[in-house]
């Protein structure tokens, strides 16, 4: 269990339905062959910034984050390839380089608003800590797993464009047998100019 001063709050892109439907079916097929190692909903996201904190500090971020993106517009999100993690025991979907540099910079405005709210790597150290490289977990396979499940990826997301029309913030829960959710706690509509 996270100590509750200390639970992961993300700063998500909010996937639509079609992209959502289109990993899971990655995510059964592989299960078919490999298990997943996460400890965690496996829900596919992709993170703008995750921080750490307790309830009482969620408003504080969640506004601060609201006020610096509340008047971003609609935006379009490319994705890439599937290639194992830095770590080669992740699938990753990634972005291409200019979705990528987007999100880079957004991750920058982020934690440049939120600086005084929550921890950027929790002291607990039940989730790993990463430097920031913008993806989509599709599921952890272990690294003596990753060459043979590599392959097994049927869906060639390469050039796939997704519009981006909301952010969602979600918090981290933790059940009673130790599996934690991430629950959406607020979602931040993009603008559209009609």
């Amino acid at each position: 269990m996270s100590q509750s001063n200390e639970l992961s709050h993300s700063f998500n892109v909010r996937l639509s339905p079609d992209i959502v439907r289109q990993l899971k079916g990655e995510q059964e097929l592989l299960a078919g062959r490999f298990k997943e190692l996460r400890l965690y909903d496996s829900s596919p996201h992709i993170a703008i910034a995750t921080k750490f904190m307790g309830v009482t500090d969620s408003e504080a971020f969640a506004d601060a984050l609201t006020k610096e993106f509340g008047g971003d517009a609609p935006w379009e999100l490319e994705f890439a390839d599937f290639r194992p993690s830095s770590t080669n025991d992740y699938i990753f979907l990634h972005p291409t380089k200019a979705s990528r540099q987007r999100l880079l910079d957004m991750h920058e405005r982020a934690l440049a608003v939120t600086k005084h709210i929550g921890l950027e790597e929790q002291s607990s150290g039940r989730f790993r800590s990463f430097s920031y490289d913008p993806h989509l977990s599709i599921m952890k396979v272990g690294s003596e797993n990753i060459t043979a499940a590599l392959p097994l990826v049927a869906h060639d997301f390469t050039g796939v464009r997704m519009p981006v029309m909301a952010y969602e913030l979600t918090r981290q829960l933790d059940g009673e047998n130790g599996f934690a959710s991430f629950p959406v706690v607020r979602t931040l509509e993009l603008e559209t100019n009609a």
